[in-house]
């Protein structure tokens, strides 16, 4: 299941139990209506209802999860099978951090793919790398191809920087390695931020290079979409 946000309902019945809901359809992938039907309660903590897309009429089911008086709770529907729309990657912050404008964009992106926009959400993630390119690059180098930017990162951006910041952590003397010298007095803190840490490491050393391998084999497989004539 798929949680729902609340931007997405429309009107709610007179019980607060949604009656409207724009999605983007998993089956058409179009940005659609589904008006639910009645609603069964189930146990007392739960309601669900089936709901038709308005474009290609196919079901989807929300799940509505309730408190201990029967009342709907706050951030608690849910739709099934998922739906085509995408929720912001985690860690973004860091990208508003980094520069406000380069967040805005991706925003901006995630908006317009939502909508179902597919052309103008491809091009403003175009802007995006290209602008994230940029600001990471030296002022000789921004004004290059995007393809060529891309290459030069690898040469200008210390990719290896966070692996060489938490080494010093798990020194003898640092801030973990001093923790294994008493197993037994390590705590719940220590042992999450120690699982935090392996958890980022694995991330960047072994699932992003998977994703990335992954994604290009999916890219290079893809059909080629044919060209609308200039007469067309």
């Amino acid at each position: 299941m798929q949680l729902v946000h609340e931007a997405n309902v429309q009107s709610r019945f007179s019980n607060g139990l949604a009656r409207t809901v724009e999605l983007i359809c998993p089956y058409c992938l179009k940005l659609s209506a589904f008006e639910t039907k009645p609603w069964q309660e189930h146990g007392r903590k739960v309601a669900a209802a089936e709901a038709p897309c308005a474009r290609c009429e196919r079901t989807v089911q929300f799940v509505q999860l309730l408190d201990d008086t029967g009342a709907r709770l706050d951030e608690g529907l849910h739709v099934y099978p998922p739906t085509g729309a995408r929720e912001a990657m985690p860690g973004s912050e860091y990208l508003h951090e980094l520069a406000n404008p380069l967040g805005r964009t991706y925003d901006s992106a995630l908006r317009l793919y939502n909508k179902g926009e597919w052309g103008p959400a491809a091009l403003v993630v175009r802007h995006l790398l290209e602008g994230l390119a940029s600001r990471l690059l030296p002022d000789d180098k921004r004004e290059l191809p995007l393809s060529r930017q891309l290459e030069a990162l690898p040469k200008e951006v210390d990719l290896t920087r966070p692996l060489h910041d938490i080494a010093p952590l798990l020194a003898t003397g640092g801030t973990f390695g001093r923790e294994f010298d008493d197993e037994a007095g390590i705590g719940q803190g220590t042992a999450a931020q120690l699982l935090e840490l392996a958890e980022q490491l694995i991330t960047y050393l072994v699932v992003l290079p998977g994703n990335m391998a992954e994604l290009k084999s999916r890219i290079a497989t893809a059909p080629v979409p044919l060209r609308r004539s200039a007469s067309g």
